[in-house]
């Protein structure tokens, strides 16, 4: 069986399975993951390098780009993950990026989400919290010190 297809029916099936994280206001901002650049060779919104996204695989592909963005008051916030660092349980290395309203950029976490999953950015901008599975596939939440961007 295609490696490719291993991974996402595995994705699939595991996602059915976890509970989903809190979505109420009062619980954080909530980051859904969705598909936005697919076999990509140069990220849109410049969160990585040339050479993490480097094409793998046979027939060499790309990896895609999964990208959730908010507005805040303390400026915008964007979620970007790729589909080429991901684990056998799904869990791919993500980013979290701030945008400061004086258009400073700053990469401010570094959790691991689901493929396409969901993260909550607390309401103070501290944490991230993230549904994860563990190497025997049994869910647990993570949770992720945010840096401060000044």
């Amino acid at each position: 069986m295609n490696p490719r297809f291993r991974l996402i029916m595995s994705a699939i099936l595991i996602s059915t399975s976890i509970p989903t994280l809190p979505a109420h206001a009062d619980d954080g901002y909530k980051l859904n993951l969705q598909l936005t650049t697919k076999n990509a060779s140069e990220d849109p919104d410049k969160v990585w390098d040339t050479q993490d996204l480097v094409a793998y695989g046979n027939p060499p592909r790309h990896p895609d780009i999964y990208t959730a963005r908010i507005i805040t008051p303390s400026g915008e916030w964007l979620l970007s993950q790729t589909s080429g660092d991901c684990n056998m349980q799904t869990m791919c290395t993500t980013l979290l990026v701030h945008k400061s309203s004086d258009g400073q950029t700053t990469v401010v976490a570094n959790p691991q989400v689901m493929l396409g999953g969901t993260a909550i950015l607390s309401l103070n901008y501290k944490k991230i919290t993230t549904q994860e599975l563990d190497e025997a596939a049994k869910p647990f939440t993570g949770t992720y010190d945010v840096k401060t961007s000044k």
